[in-house]
């Protein structure tokens, strides 16, 4: 029997549960998994209801994908399901998105309707390119990232790992950007932003909050 492990049990994860069904049929299992003691043992879609996984005993050792959009509760997450001997899955890549060929895609996440991917684009594990994502070619992104619905990411970009990108963002051509840091909805950015620190930036163009 073939079945699919869904990290994440929130609004994320119902959109991943739909796009799993429309681009893998084959899975007639289908696990969520929330582990924080927050009371949520279901989780419900089109008027159905499933079962959500609150440890990490697994009789089925399905593969896993990541379906939450904070980069950095994903590599928990991530960590905790190969402890288990879970193992990923390849990344998700919805029937409508465009993905041209040269380009080089990691596991664990997904590429979802509407997306975009030009050519010689390098994709790390576990990113997630929200609806309507496009990325142009020569860039490189790194694992455990997010995009929004609307992101735009121009040509000759690398951006390093655990970055998150607000809804309508859009990423000026050859440029760089460290880890672990957050673009605002509707922000540009324009220069490159190489460090690593936990930083939020918002603005068009894009500057420090606070």
């Amino acid at each position: 029997m073939a079945g699919i492990i869904i990290l994440g049990a929130a609004g994320l994860a119902k959109e991943f549960f739909l796009y799993v069904k429309r681009s893998h049929p084959e899975f007639e299992k289908i696990y969520f998994v929330n582990d924080l003691d927050d009371g949520q043992t279901e989780i419900k879609i089109d008027g159905k209801i499933y079962p959500v996984v609150k440890n990490w005993n697994f009789e089925n050792k399905f593969p896993f994908i990541v379906a939450v959009g904070n980069p950095h509760i994903k590599e928990k997450l991530v960590q905790k399901s190969l402890l288990c001997g879970l193992n990923p899955f390849k990344t998700i890549i919805d029937p409508s998105a465009l993905v041209l060929s040269g380009n080089k895609i990691g596991v664990g996440g997904l590429i979802a309707p509407g997306c975009i991917l030009t050519t010689n684009i390098t994709l790390g594990n576990y990113v997630t390119l929200n609806l309507n994502t496009t990325v142009g070619h020569d860039t490189k992104i790194g694992d455990f990232c997010t995009t929004n619905p609307g992101v735009h990411i121009s040509g000759q970009i690398e951006i390093g790992n655990c970055n998150e990108f607000g809804t309508g963002c859009i990423v000026r051509d050859r440029l760089k950007i460290g880890s672990n840091q957050t673009f605002g909805a509707q922000s540009a950015v324009v220069k490159n932003i190489e460090s690593d620190e936990k930083i939020t930036w918002v603005g068009i163009p894009v500057r420090k909050l606070g």
